[in-house]
């Protein structure tokens, strides 16, 4: 029995804001700029931007900041690691400032999530994003008293998909793999579930991803309000 949810945050909890998409791409061009790089179309696809569009699998997409500063570093390999994270962490932080991305959740999500905890599950966020960024949504979408758990990625600890990175979590709380549902709109979100072999791995379209990209997911929905809906198939 599925006593846990575990919810990924951009695409699923949260829509996509288009102005993440200019901060990913001004980033670039600052990037290039600074530190003069040669091969700017090579640098995005592999970052996940190909032919105009985030590839949902790709780095911007579904990644952290430490998957970015990775490309970064093997683009400037001659400049100091350091300097080029520190640099790029402070960028970051600057266009988050500058442009003020806003808040814009999923339609019914408040409604959504005291449902499921009117039926005692405990619910999670597992994102690629820092602690700080899931905090500021979380109090930005008025949910503070649904959310037991924050999984986050750091610029040095375990992301998705590498199940270590719940493995505090199964000691904290004492849950199973066999315990818990993992909902999300990306293939690193499947593979995340996959790893860790959870009870069910649930894609939702809500997002980047498309249903192709959700193929190995056990059960796929339109978004975490049909996911409710369908309870009694994918907890059974």
């Amino acid at each position: 029995m599925i006593k846990w949810l575990l919810f990924d945050k951009d695409g699923t909890l949260l829509e996509f804001d288009e102005t993440w998409s200019e901060i990913s791409l001004v980033m670039i061009d600052r990037f290039v700029e600074k530190y003069h790089i040669d091969h700017k179309q090579s640098l995005q696809e592999e970052l996940g931007y190909v032919n105009d569009r985030f590839l949902s699998s790709g780095i911007l997409a579904s990644g952290t900041l430490s998957d970015i500063i990775n490309v970064f570093t093997k683009y400037a390999q001659e400049n100091d690691k350091q300097e080029l994270e520190k640099w790029t962490v402070q960028l970051s932080k600057d266009l988050i400032s500058e442009y003020e991305p806003e808040t814009i959740v999923i339609e019914g999500l408040l409604d959504t999530l005291k449902a499921f905890k009117d039926k005692q599950y405990n619910i999670a966020i597992i994102t690629s994003d820092d602690i700080d960024g899931t905090e500021r949504f979380i109090k930005d979408a008025g949910v503070e008293h649904l959310i037991d758990e924050k999984i986050t990625a750091s610029i040095n600890g375990y992301q998705k998909p590498n199940p270590k990175m719940v493995e505090d979590f199964y000691k904290k709380w004492d849950v199973s793999p066999n315990e818990i549902a993992i909902i999300g709109d990306t293939p690193t979100d499947i593979q995340m579930g996959k790893n860790a072999h959870f009870r069910a791995v649930v894609g939702v379209l809500s997002g980047t991803g498309n249903k192709e990209d959700l193929a190995d997911a056990d059960y796929i929905y339109q978004d975490i309000n049909e996911f409710y809906k369908q309870e009694a198939e994918w907890n059974k």
